[in-house]
């Protein structure tokens, strides 16, 4: 059994199988789990009889031949000379035995690996078929046989997942955990459950996915070798990063580092480490850049430069020198981000060292991520000599011109199209800033071309993007919508992969995607003095749903595509939609009314980042109750852009009682309900509420009678160092809504837990849900969260317990409502938080405020809304609107007070 042996200890390669693990250049951050892979040797040797088939009876010139070209080809691939590993391969095959079936189906599986780093897809797949045709045929099923087994399993999954066929990956993959578990590999079985555990949350099974990995710390709590149970914790860090679970990753990857320095493990793993570390560091200061916590973000920031300048002096005794330019590389990117003149200083020591590199694919990229920072680098240099000046060349572009010749010249001898592409896209994207439009154009569609001969769209997307800016900058805006229009229908096809890539590689959404739709969107809406047609406009409004379905599936981390799209028109003749569009220089607001009329348009001819600064100070002025006449100045301005160029339209409706927003970037954070006419406000005439163009279920009226489930802590609590002060009315509203509607006796105080809560949950039959509790809603998923009793409830366990409690049940939750609860600060997507929420909880619509509410007046206007919901021919939304109207009649006039509440989703 010493192959076997050998076999399994050499899984210590095997990192990139981790499935998620594409090379991209989106977050120009390295890491050297990037392209090796879980290769084996021959399984014929004299300690190891496997089976007694005609394989025994090749001669021992051609096993060792045919062992040797199998080694050749595993250290090239470990080189990451896939071209030429995959020839030595073929050698291989011809030279091992026909009736050496077990051989003979690890080197196709070899070669379908190979194939898959070179975007040969056909071939790879006619290879893992081959390889499992030939396990199928033998008749010993012996532990060899099932290491053989698992491995093609994984290789199929890997090779499946990049095809986009999720749920088939899926299944190989527990294949090949049956397969690891039958070869006694326990390393083995840890690699597929990861890779499940990432299937299941490309798939929406968000429960099942932590399962999973729950079952993969334990496999590695379990594990004795020291060494492979560093680089279990280490894989585990990097799957939690990817499902974007940031504090996991970095408890994981600490418990790695811990058992490397306590054991004395090898330099390239304790490096390994390290550079994980920074990179999930790296992630969550990216995080808390996107809702607004710089003070977190410069705290985290420097965190990932502290690691990547230990792995730099830990690479130093490293027999690799690329470990230690990525650490470096790692670092530079960062200061580019946060420090651009301690990067300038950096850049000049990086160049000189790629010419010393070993040529393999690792090479190749670290060359295009440098080249990705430099260019970033140098538009800040360029920003900072003048603003509105033309662009003035400097060194930095003639150093990545160099640089990137040489990439693409490196990527042919490779035989890597998708490195090719890369190199010559980069090339195009740094000929644009430059200002010679053919030839980046011209460079932009050999790279178009490059990737498609790879079948890489997710590669292909960015040329697409890039030929549009390019059209557009060329006065060609026919053809620059052709080219952002397939550039976003590539991004539709690419879902599912891109929202679940590794996040260390991940594409950034705001600097990646969300930049095609408004691109798309302001082609169409440019008419150069004429009102766009209304067939543009319906595109446009199609693009900004799009968009939002996108940022939602961003938020929650998985495909959301099966989910049903509404005809609004078809839903409720009596509703209006307004979609306000923030574009680079304007602010465009579509109108659209029930059933077939005409769309209607307005634009405010601002650009984007005066638009924003008034956004962000109304809602600064709207939060501080002393700020009510600011307030109603940013109010009527905001009312003047959106609601003033339809009120000629409007009046000739009087059918209509109902605005449904879909609100864009910055305006999400401002009540719509507190717009101001200079005398009233838009809630005196319609009722308001907040729809992204997603709903998993089919809309319909609610039930007349609400089966509520009640629940909150009122008592003050303190959790993670974060004090939340007591909310005085908590009995007395819940006790009053219990009056109203059928409920059982409330969930308080020292019951409220999350234990109690789900317990409760499963034992009740409810049609809403009202908690009266501190929370914050953010785009931050791991910073979504509600108090309960000395602990806080994330809104993605929030929304587990209650879709666990409806097991069984065939109706959804009708209404989620979350009093005392707030939307983060700084953060323009926070409302997505509450979107989130809803759709994780499986509910048709969330209730909450913007900022939080005043004790006495909440509990009055909630208790008010439940009043009004007894009514069976009022919807939601109306019910919300009177309520909120009662608290004006009572004497509660400064918005402040009762503006804050948002009703999101389902408005019937």
């Amino acid at each position: 059994m010493g192959r076997l042996k050998k076999y399994r200890q050499s899984f210590m390669i095997w990192v990139s199988v981790l499935v998620g693990l594409t090379i991209t250049l989106s977050l120009p951050m390295l890491s050297v789990q990037s392209a090796e892979s879980y290769l084996s040797k021959s399984y014929r040797s004299s300690t190891q009889p496997f089976d007694r088939s005609l394989a025994a009876q090749s001669t021992s010139a051609q096993s060792t031949s045919a062992e040797s070209l199998l080694q050749q080809g595993i250290d090239l691939y470990k080189a990451e000379r896939f071209l030429e590993a995959a020839t030595i391969w073929q050698q291989a095959l011809t030279t091992f035995a026909e009736a050496d079936r077990l051989n003979r189906s690890m080197v196709w599986s070899h070669l379908s690996l190979a194939y898959q780093q070179l975007g040969r897809w056909q071939e790879a797949e006619a290879a893992i078929a081959t390889s499992l045709n030939l396990l199928q045929a033998e008749l010993v099923h012996s532990q060899p046989y099932a290491a053989i087994l698992a491995k093609a399993l994984n290789t199929q999954g890997r090779l499946q997942w990049f095809r986009g066929q999720i749920e088939a990956a899926l299944e190989s993959w527990k294949s090949a955990t049956v397969s690891y578990t039958e070869a006694a590999d326990p390393t083995g079985v840890m690699i597929s459950s990861i890779n499940q555990a990432t299937a299941l949350q490309a798939l929406g099974f968000t429960v099942q996915a932590e399962a999973e990995l729950q079952t993969v710390a334990q496999l590695i709590q379990q594990q004795p070798d020291p060494d492979l149970k560093a680089i279990g914790w280490r894989n585990l860090g990097n799957a939690l990063r990817k499902v974007g679970k940031l504090k996991e990753s970095l408890k994981a990857l600490q418990a790695s580092l811990q058992v490397i320095q306590e054991t004395g493990g090898s330099t390239a793993g304790l490096v390994s480490t390290q550079l994980d570390l920074g990179n999930t560091e790296r992630a969550l200061a990216d995080r808390a850049i996107a809702i607004g916590s710089t003070d977190q973000a410069k705290q985290h920031y420097q965190a990932a430069l502290t690691f990547y300048q230990q792995a730099y002096q830990q690479a130093a005794a490293a027999p690799s020198p690329l470990l230690k330019l990525q650490a470096q590389l790692n670092q530079f990117s960062t200061l580019v981000a946060t420090e651009p003149d301690s990067a300038t200083a950096l850049a000049s020591t990086l160049q000189p060292q790629f010419a010393t590199l070993p040529l393999s694919r690792s090479a190749v990229y670290a060359q295009l991520n440098f080249v990705k920072s430099l260019t970033k680098l140098e538009n800040l240099t360029q920003t900072e000599i003048n603003p509105t000046s033309t662009y003035v060349k400097s060194t930095y572009v003639k150093s990545a011109a160099q640089l990137l010749a040489n990439t693409i010249q490196q990527a042919q001898q490779l035989g890597d199209a998708i490195a090719e592409s890369y190199g010559l896209g980069q090339l195009g994207e740094l000929y644009e800033q430059t200002g010679q439009w053919q030839a980046a154009q011209n460079l932009t569609e050999k790279a178009f071309l490059k990737a498609e001969q790879a079948q890489a769209p997710d590669v292909r997307y960015r040329w697409e993007w890039q030929l549009g800016r390019l059209l557009e900058k060329q006065a060609d805006p026919k053809g620059a919508i052709a080219a952002y229009t397939s550039a976003v229908e590539t991004l539709k096809s690419l879902r599912t992969n891109l929202l679940l890539s590794s996040a260390d590689i991940q594409f950034s959404f705001r600097d990646d995607v969300e930049p095609i739709y408004r691109g798309l969107v302001k082609l169409l809406l440019s008419s150069e003095g004429t009102p766009p047609s209304q067939d543009k406009l319906k595109q446009a409004i199609l693009q900004i749903d799009a968009l939002q379905l996108t940022e939602l599936e961003n938020f929650l981390g998985c495909n959301l595509a099966q989910t049903v799209q509404l005809n609004q028109a078809e839903v409720d003749p009596k509703a209006a939609k307004i979609y306000p569009m923030i574009l680079e220089d304007r602010l465009a607001v579509v109108l659209e009314l029930p059933g077939q009329k005409p769309l209607a348009y307005a634009e405010v001819m601002q650009p984007r980042q005066a638009i924003e600064a008034t956004l962000q100070q109304l809602r600064q002025d709207l939060r501080e109750p002393d700020r009510t006449p600011e307030a109603l100045d940013g109010l009527q301005e905001v009312n003047r852009w959106l609601i003033e160029p339809f009120q000629s339209v409007l009046s000739q409706e009087p059918q209509i009682e109902s605005l449904i927003f879909v609100l864009d970037g910055e305006l999400r954070n401002i009540p719509m309900a507190a717009l101001y006419d200079g005398n009233q406000y838009l809630i005196h005439h319609y009722a308001i509420a907040l729809a992204p163009k997603l709903e998993l279920f089919q809309p319909s009226r609610r039930s007349r009678n609400l089966n509520v489930f009640l629940g909150g802590i009122g008592e003050p609590q303190t959790v993670n160092n974060e004090t939340f002060p007591k909310i005085e009315n908590l009995s007395s509203e819940l006790e009053e809504i219990r009056k109203l509607v059928q409920a059982r006796p409330p969930l308080l105080n020292a019951e409220f837990t999350e234990t109690n809560l789900e317990k409760s949950l499963q034992t009740a039959q409810f049609s809403a849900i009202h908690l009266k509790t501190h929370g914050v809603f953010s785009s931050d998923p791991e910073e979504t969260f509600i108090v309960a009793y000395r602990e806080l409830i994330t809104g993605k366990d929030l929304g587990r317990l209650i879709q666990t409690g409806r097991i069984g049940e065939a109706s959804p939750v009708e209404l989620l409502v979350l009093s005392a609860c707030s939307t983060a600060q700084g953060d323009n997507r926070a409302v997505l938080g509450l979107a989130g929420t809803a759709v994780q909880a499986g509910a048709r619509s969330v209730v909450s405020t913007l900022w939080e509410a005043q004790d006495f007046p909440n509990t009055q206007m909630m208790i008010q809304f439940y009043q009004e919901l007894l009514n069976p021919d009022l919807t939601k939304a109306q019910a919300l609107r009177r309520a909120q109207l009662h608290l004006l009649d009572q004497g509660y006039q400064t918005p402040h007070i009762w503006a804050t509440y948002v009703l999101v989703g389902n408005w019937l």
